[in-house]
């Protein structure tokens, strides 16, 4: 039997966890939980055809490598905030600490928000967090990759990125081979 996949876990979670209750917000979870099960899922492929395209010797056809590696390193950052934003989205109808901005949902930054480049806090809703999702948001916002994240989604999605050039007289292979990105702080006024 295969592994269960994200998406097939998402829904069978929801829909213990929405079991015999009377949530009002069922659809809306249901869709928001499972859209991030799909994100999540739609990262193991990228990280296969990643694998498939820079493993071995690049090839030499009528896409540019860079502009892959561009669109691999946004569809991942992205990806991945999309996912956890609708992780909390997700737990805040199912746990009625929901905010509901007009016309969207719930995102990370609906809660709390920081200018990375003073660490000034410049939304703080945490408090109407319930646990255990209190916690999980908490170690969200404190981990560095979320930062990390942020940054590259901002360089490569509201900007355009410095690239890092390795220069080779033969063929390219590798990972290795790969182009790296300098990434500033991030810039306040991009959300």
């Amino acid at each position: 039997m295969d592994e269960m996949t994200f998406s097939r876990r998402i829904v069978a979670e929801v829909g213990r966890l929405l079991n015999n209750t009377s949530n009002p917000q069922h659809g809306a979870i249901g869709h928001l939980a499972s859209a991030a099960g799909r994100g999540a899922e739609s990262l193991v492929y990228l990280t296969d055809i990643d694998e498939r395209r820079f493993a071995g010797e690049w090839p030499n056809d009528a896409y540019e490598n860079d502009s892959i590696d561009d669109a691999h390193a946004r569809w991942a950052a992205t990806t991945a905030l999309s996912c956890l934003d609708l992780c909390i989205a997700a737990a805040g109808r199912l746990l009625g600490f929901a905010i509901r901005p007009p016309k969207g949902e719930d995102s990370i930054r609906s809660f709390y928000h920081s200018d990375y480049k003073t660490g000034t806090i410049k939304k703080d809703k945490r408090d109407t967090i319930i646990e255990p999702w209190r916690a999980w948001f908490d170690s969200v916002v404190a981990d560095h990759r979320y930062a990390d994240l942020l940054r590259v989604r901002n360089a490569l999605v509201h900007a355009d990125a410095f690239r890092i050039v390795h220069g080779t007289t033969g063929s390219i292979a590798g990972h290795e081979m790969r182009y790296g990105y300098r990434v500033k702080s991030l810039d306040p006024s991009i959300n």
